[in-house]
């Protein structure tokens, strides 16, 4: 019934534990397919994938226009986004089968955590926890769990260089927005690298663009 939907670029270091939490359903049958898009790996991301037998889709890198081509494929009655470094919390599934019985007309997402005990990490959980229960724009970090139905209804990804998840997190809206009692624990490597201060300030300094109206512009190509 489900088709989750996996972008990766790279992800051979925490792959294997996202796809390991997905095994359970897999086995009663509740997860119809796994869909890995594929940015153009270059480690052992393909291998991983095809031996677990996932379906194997490739695209520019890009995780919008990933989405949008795995969504697309998908055949599953209800679709779920994870990235590929995000595990899935114990007892996963059966808040996501309450969720398909009694919210089918809205979209779902997770509690999100880092595995990373650093202050700032903290700060940050609780920076998405408000953007998602105050400001209706949960991260894609949090995943997404919805019908296809109303995946096709909002429109779906679009094929963006940034911010698909705020663009999809808008066309649903609040009302069509809950949170699913889960957590759901990424990777917490990004904070361990003193860059990612300084990208995730950037990356804030875009959002604010990005809700004023200037869409976001593509990485520049060198040759």
């Amino acid at each position: 019934m489900i088709s989750v939907v996996i972008p990766t670029l790279n992800a051979e270091a925490t792959l294997v534990r996202t796809l390991g939490a997905l095994v359970p359903a897999v086995v009663e049958g509740l997860i119809k397919e796994v869909i890995i898009v594929d940015g153009g790996s270059e480690d052992a991301t393909l291998e991983i994938a095809e031996s677990t037998g996932c379906t194997v889709l490739h695209a520019d890198a890009g995780r919008g226009l990933q989405l949008w081509q795995g969504c697309k494929a998908a055949k599953g009655d209800w679709l779920m986004i994870l990235h590929a470094d995000s595990l899935l919390g114990d007892g996963w599934m059966d808040h996501v089968r309450d969720h398909m019985k009694h919210f089918p007309l809205r979209a779902g997402y997770f509690r999100l955590a880092f595995d990373d005990p650093s202050w700032f990490a903290s700060f940050w959980a609780e920076v998405v926890a408000f953007n998602s229960r105050w400001l209706a724009i949960p991260s894609g970090d949090h995943g997404l769990f919805l019908s296809r139905a109303l995946y096709d209804a909002v429109g779906g990804y679009k094929d963006q260089v940034a911010f698909e998840d705020l663009s999809i997190d808008l066309a649903l809206g609040r009302a069509r927005l809950r949170p699913i009692p889960v957590s759901l624990t990424t990777n917490g490597e990004r904070f361990r690298k003193g860059s990612w201060y300084l990208s995730l300030f950037g990356k804030a300094g875009g959002f604010v663009l990005y809700l004023l109206g200037f869409p976001p512009k593509p990485p520049v190509k060198t040759t």
